[in-house]
């Protein structure tokens, strides 16, 4: 009982390993594509095309049902797209469903992603004193840092220290004077996640981390090293990094017009335009070269499909012309069974003409009947019974002789065996008989009482037995056998 029970869970796994295999590349198919409409929502984000953005995303989640991991990603990349365009309670909700699935099946670095942007939420609610939701923000961010620590992931931690130093920052938003503990506070967590992400050599966790400072610079009033840090940072900036030069003139466009430096601000303000400009440029440069890209890729598509289509039809013309040489092959070999019935035919021929020409007192007409009874009945005969009433008719009349029954008898052997090689019931050559008399299956059925199924049912039987399609080439079997 034991082996028994081994091999019937042998036997069920590999009976399901088939569509085991199947599920996952479909799940594996889907994937693929949910991380190529994820990576096109992020390059539409990165040009402000939140609507498109959000599309693609949209689609990636439907595409990840079902397959958590990738669930997780769609979820998260709609919270960032309703962060950036200030949908924040529908960010809000979508967050709570993929911080949800993340701690069920322990994503824990798709988890302390989710956790930023809910402190990032949590910071954006301090429009006032009574909005504030700074600790619980607080809470988010140190348990993203604590995994983020864990998994050694250095972009997860500075994000963390980030988002705790603005934490930090609000609440001081409305002390006057600023708590000078908790400005502290901030500024430290403001030069960890800054040192974290040098290490790391990161550049927009870099860009970050110089405008998470500038409200910092701004909140303790340091107008004049908030100017020089910021100067500082343009210099150390790649000539290319237009989208951090613009948001570092903005800055400074502030701090000259706080200070009252008119002319130094309108110069930071002619540089910050002129990035913007610089940047947009480059944003286009950049499209295009995907769009070219995407153009070199769906020629090499419409290629390789037109190489299918071509292999395709070629196999295609292969079968045909195979399917062409079966049928030739089989109409010959028919051909070759027909010229050798009618071969056999005329060898009894003479025969026939000798035993009519010597007996014209009875006439072999007048045993037709009786020869035709026996054939319509020879389906059902042995090849015993057959022999016995051919040569009653050849005792009974003169004008069938020996010869000719025999011949009669072998036809109608032969026949007989084809019969019952193809397997036919008695119910069934009833069916093939009434058919042939051009009777409907309703009809039928109403002479044999049966059911309209029933005889729909032999009737496939028959035609699977005999290897037709129709009525037509069942009957045209049928009369070769002699069965009508």
């Amino acid at each position: 009982m034991r082996y028994n029970g081994v091999i019937s869970i042998l036997l069920a796994l590999i009976l399901l390993s088939p569509s085991c295999k199947q599920s996952q590349k479909l799940a594996e198919d889907q994937s693929a594509q949910a991380r190529e409409l994820l990576d096109q929502a992020s390059k539409s984000l990165s040009r402000q095309e939140y609507d498109v953005a959000m599309e693609k995303a949209l689609e990636a989640r439907e595409l990840s049902a079902g397959i958590p991991q990738m669930e997780v990603k769609a979820l998260s990349a709609i919270v960032g797209i309703d962060i950036m365009s200030s949908r924040d309670a529908d960010a809000w909700e979508k967050a709570l469903e993929a911080e949800a699935i993340a701690r069920k099946e322990h994503l824990d670095k798709d988890l302390a992603g989710i956790l930023i942007s809910k402190a990032k939420l949590c910071s954006y609610a301090e429009i006032s004193p009574e909005t504030g939701r700074n600790d619980e923000g607080l809470a988010y961010a140190e348990e993203a840092l604590r995994i983020a620590e864990e998994l050694k992931d250095a972009e997860q931690e500075a994000e963390a220290c980030y988002v705790i130093g603005s934490l930090y920052i609000n609440k001081n938003r409305w002390n006057n004077p600023v708590d000078a503990a908790i400005y502290a506070e901030a500024g430290t967590w403001l030069d960890r996640g800054q040192a974290i992400a040098d290490s790391a050599g990161n550049d927009r966790l870099r860009r970050n981390g110089i405008l998470f400072r500038s409200r910092w610079f701004q909140q303790g009033d340091r107008n004049e090293e908030a100017i020089r840090y910021f100067e500082q940072a343009l210099a150390a900036l790649e000539e290319s990094d237009y989208v951090t030069a613009a948001a570092l003139d903005d800055r400074l466009v502030r701090l000259y017009t706080r200070m009252g430096e008119a002319e130094k601000a309108l110069a930071a303000h002619d540089d910050y335009v002129y990035r913007q400009q610089k940047y947009m440029e480059q944003k286009q440069d950049e499209t295009l070269q995907e769009m070219q890209t995407r153009f070199e890729v769906q020629e090499k598509d419409r290629l390789i499909e037109r190489s299918r289509s071509r292999i395709a039809l070629l196999t295609l013309l292969a079968l045909f012309l195979a399917s062409l040489s079966l049928l030739v092959a089989e109409n010959l070999r028919r051909s070759r069974r027909r010229a050798a019935r009618l071969q056999k035919i005329s060898d009894v021929r003479e025969q026939i003409i000798e035993f009519l020409s010597n007996d014209l007192k009875s006439p072999a007409a007048a045993h037709a009947s009786r020869l035709e009874d026996l054939s319509a009945q020879a389906a059902t005969l042995s090849p015993e019974e057959i022999r016995e009433r051919c040569d009653a008719l050849a005792r009974d009349a003169q004008s069938i002789n020996e010869d000719v029954a025999g011949y009669v008898g072998d036809v109608l052997i032969d026949r007989a065996q084809k019969i019952a090689d193809i397997g036919l019931s008695q119910r069934e050559i009833e069916i093939i008989r009434l058919s042939a008399e051009g009777l409907k299956a309703a009809e039928i059925a109403d002479r044999l009482f049966l059911s309209v199924h029933t005889v729909n049912t032999h009737r496939q039987r028959i035609y699977s037995k005999m290897g037709v399609k129709n009525v037509s080439e069942m009957l045209r079997i049928a009369s070769d056998l002699g069965l009508v």
